[in-house]
């Protein structure tokens, strides 16, 4: 795997324009940098790498269309794409640096959880940003804490939340002829995963075609973890236990207000092919932010003045201070946009949206297409589509199985599958080793401090030797170099 990776590392110039700064993450076959423009390096961006090899599925190629489709509907949402180019084993985009994502922001809480004003201003921009993204004819297909973050701590852009990652999401409208209009996209009777299994939905795990609704399931998801800390499946790996957990809404509707639970029943009567309605889910998030006489000048959890404002105070001040900070002020009052009074939701209104005539259901072009597309690749089975959620009668169901009949088709896409799972794994693992030897050398025999003297443990806990690298900071290295040893220090 390290083989195939991008021929990039720390003092790298990327393209003759980017020097690699720190490395920001990797997986698979990429790996994220923040890089320094060469002629002005206090100007920092993200530059995404991607291997250019021939048994790999390639993501940036989808991930730059998303960005470029999101930039030309000036998306506030979105990051911006600086650059795309090609280097010696891979290819790049240069996009706009942004703060921690969602999910690092929770783990350095003390609960793990978000204070409920921070989830409704969360949740109402990544809903607005997933409509922007279904708006241009995609869906996301990994919508999730990681996928989300915010500006740069300590400037009025970490109010405002982006969202990230398209390399797997799937266009879903299509042109329909020559007259320029679209149309949904044929659902494929089986697809392999694609998404993560605590925050996908059980349409995707059941390998059903993901739709706008699928990624709305993943917020919810995100929705309830924020709000109680975790969700009933966490740490779960079984498949069929996930199921049986997620359909089982008692546990996951306990304690959340009862405006989440309306904005699940809402997806739950959805499918591939219908609309949601956005402005009534974005209701539902509004009418608990009024009732609980939330405004939009109060302070998030990880700025300065809010619940967590000393968890973050030396994370606001990483960054050296050459950087350039994009100190753009950010309207919060403008994007929540939130109304005065609540909105009176029905039940009815909940259900509406699941129901269509046979016309309807023709015009949506529900036939499905066998086709087998790894560029972007979707979800999709032959079992019926789900049924709306009702609490079930006991929580005590045994794990399902899916039993689908062995065609070429079915094989072909167990097998995409496999291959998609193994580069997942083989990541993890290949990090795993790195910590693991990471830690290992933190207690290697050689030890190099800040005067050039190096240590050489004789035994572990007993008399050290100290060889200086330098003949003119002999002296001075034996006087640093008393690092608490029994015996003290003997110069060799």
């Amino acid at each position: 795997m390290a083989a195939n990776r991008p021929k990039i590392k720390v003092a790298s110039v990327i393209n003759g324009k980017y020097l690699a700064f720190r490395k920001l993450g990797e997986g698979g076959c990429g790996v994220i940098y923040e890089v320094a423009m060469v002629k002005c390096p206090g100007r920092r961006f993200a530059c995404k790498a991607e291997t250019t090899v021939f048994d790999e599925d390639p993501t940036l190629p989808m991930e730059h269309k998303v960005i470029s489709k999101l930039n030309e509907k000036n998306s506030i949402h979105c990051v911006e794409l600086i650059e795309k180019g090609q280097g010696e084993n891979y290819q790049f985009l240069v996009m706009t640096l942004l703060g921690p994502s969602l999910d690092a922001i929770r783990s350095t809480l003390p609960t793990n959880k978000f204070s409920t004003y921070s989830t409704l201003v969360i949740a109402i921009q990544a809903l607005d940003s997933l409509r922007e993204i279904h708006e241009i004819g995609y869906v996301h297909r990994d919508v999730k804490p990681a996928n989300f973050a915010i500006g740069t701590l300590g400037t009025p852009k970490q109010k405002l939340l982006h969202v990230l990652d398209f390399g797997i999401a799937r266009q879903y409208l299509v042109k329909d002829g020559e007259d320029g209009g679209m149309r949904i996209r044929k659902a494929r009777r089986i697809v392999p995963f694609r998404g993560t299994l605590r925050y996908c939905s059980v349409a995707a795990q059941e390998r059903k075609e993901q739709g706008r609704h699928d990624d709305l399931w993943s917020l919810f998801y995100m929705i309830v973890e924020f709000i109680k800390g975790s969700l009933p499946w966490t740490g779960i790996c079984e498949e069929d236990k996930v199921i049986v957990m997620k359909e089982d809404v008692t546990e996951l509707y306990n304690g959340i207000e009862s405006e989440c639970a309306m904005f699940a029943q809402h997806l739950s009567v959805l499918r591939y092919q219908l609309k949601p309605d956005y402005d009534l889910l974005r209701g539902l998030l509004m009418n608990v932010f009024v009732r609980r006489n939330f405004n939009p000048q109060m302070k998030v959890d990880w700025e300065k003045g809010g619940k967590y404002e000393s968890h973050f105070e030396k994370k606001t001040s990483t960054l050296p201070s050459v950087t350039e900070r994009d100190m753009t002020e950010v309207d919060l009052v403008k994007i929540l946009n939130i109304p005065e009074a609540e909105r009176n939701i029905t039940m009815e209104e909940i259900l509406a949206a699941g129901k269509i005539n046979e016309n309807d259901e023709e015009r949506l072009n529900t036939a499905q297409d066998d086709t087998i597309i790894e560029e972007d690749g979707a979800r999709g089975s032959n079992r019926p589509h789900s049924q709306p959620i009702t609490p079930p009668e006991t929580s005590k169901k045994a794990p399902r199985r899916r039993y689908i009949a062995k065609t070429p088709s079915v094989h072909k896409v167990e097998l995409i599958e496999k291959n998609w799972k193994k580069k997942q794994e083989d990541a993890q693992r290949e990090k795993f080793m790195k910590n693991a030897l990471a830690a290992k050398r933190a207690k290697e025999d050689f030890i190099v401090p800040e005067d050039n003297t190096v240590l050489r443990k004789k035994s572990a806990g007993k008399t050290m030797e100290a060889t200086t690298t330098t003949t003119t900071t002999k002296t001075s290295s034996v006087e640093k170099t008393n690092v608490g040893s029994k015996s003290g220090i003997e110069k060799s």
